[in-house]
């Protein structure tokens, strides 16, 4: 259907693959989707060291978009050093996706570890916003639940050698007790949208939690349960969800088309009465109110971030970069080396 609100910022999308031509396509499809503009992540955790460079980039050639650092683990990193360096050149707030159990498995490296306590501590104290993947869907510790397409892409975490998703949760609670200002956005809907009361008492205890609805299609499944007290939920905590999509830089004809179906779906279920098809099922829209809307498409987001995008210092960014290529200790690819050389290139022009 698409939304008829203009101004939406997309919270929540990135970049995987092809370089500064993936930055120009990833905003070809923004604008296609009728986005004002969007949020990036940079995932450096996930094994690209040219993620944040990517972010620099986007910042300098689209400056109406906002981009989130990430962290690095090719060597000790210094947290709060790396937080504070993206801080200066212009990033907007930092991602996590470390908790997400493949990356967890790989990084060794828990979500309440002694390690990030300073730069927990930054964050809260600076007020700058952070968006954390934590867990997965629950039927991905399962495996009669699991859908084919998620075993298939390695996403089956019930062989014992993944940490349960409870564990994650506790890590998390121990963070937000001992960081209670901490502004940060729990992607996915914390992957609790099998547990409503659950995730209602975690947003009481934490007043300071925001939650983005980016999906997962199993969320949409789950609300169709309970669609009157799901659409209860949205209105009592209408301050606090922040809208996004996960869209990337696609190229196969399958992944696009699940992209825009997974777009519409969203907005139609937040915007309609009906029924909202997706694939081969059904939900039932919850037809927020139109000044509802207003604050998950847009205003939520920029109470977290600000009013517009911080610019980017170009001599500070250009400092990092070359930095960076100077850092053995990151044991570039020629792949990332030769990103980061094309963003130095724009940069300096």
């Amino acid at each position: 259907m698409g939304s008829s609100f203009h101004n939406m910022i997309d919270g929540h999308v990135h970049i995987f693959g092809h370089g500064i031509q993936g930055v120009k396509d990833l905003l070809a499809y923004e604008k296609k989707q009728g986005y004002a503009a969007c949020n990036y992540l940079s995932c450096e955790c996930m094994g690209d060291a040219a993620q944040n460079a990517l972010g620099i980039y986007l910042k300098a050639v689209a400056p109406e978009n906002y981009a989130f650092g990430g962290l690095t683990y090719r060597y000790d990193c210094d947290f709060e050093k790396e937080l504070l360096d993206l801080w200066e050149i212009g990033f907007d707030g930092m991602k996590m996706v470390e908790d997400k159990p493949t990356i967890r498995k790989e990084l060794g490296v828990s979500f309440h570890d002694p390690r990030y306590d300073r730069f927990y501590a930054r964050l809260e104290e600076m007020q700058i916003a952070l968006v954390a993947h934590v867990a997965d869907p629950e039927e991905c510790w399962d495996r009669e639940l699991i859908p084919d397409w998620a075993y298939a892409a390695g996403y089956f975490y019930g062989d014992g050698t993944y940490v349960e998703k409870e564990t994650l949760y506790e890590e998390v609670e121990d963070v937000l007790c001992r960081f209670p200002r901490l502004r940060i956005v729990l992607a996915h809907l914390y992957f609790m949208s099998a547990d409503l009361e659950r995730l209602t008492a975690l947003m009481e205890r934490h007043k300071n939690v925001c939650l983005d609805i980016v999906s997962g299609t199993e969320m949409y499944w789950n609300f169709a349960k309970r669609r009157d007290d799901w659409r209860e939920f949205f209105l009592k905590y209408q301050d606090r969800i922040v809208y996004g999509t996960d869209n990337m830089n696609l190229y196969e004809e399958e992944e696009i088309r699940n992209a825009d179906i997974t777009n519409d779906l969203q907005r139609d279920f937040l915007e309609s009465s009906g029924e909202v098809l997706a694939w081969d099922k059904k939900t039932l829209g919850i037809a927020l109110p139109k000044e509802v809307l207003k604050k998950i498409y847009r205003d939520n987001f920029i109470r977290l971030t600000g009013e517009r995008p911080r610019p980017l210092n170009r001599e500070k960014a250009a400092q990092y970069l070359k930095g960076r290529l100077d850092n053995g200790a990151l044991a570039l690819t020629e792949e990332e080396r030769g990103v980061i050389l094309e963003v130095l290139k724009v940069l300096e022009a």
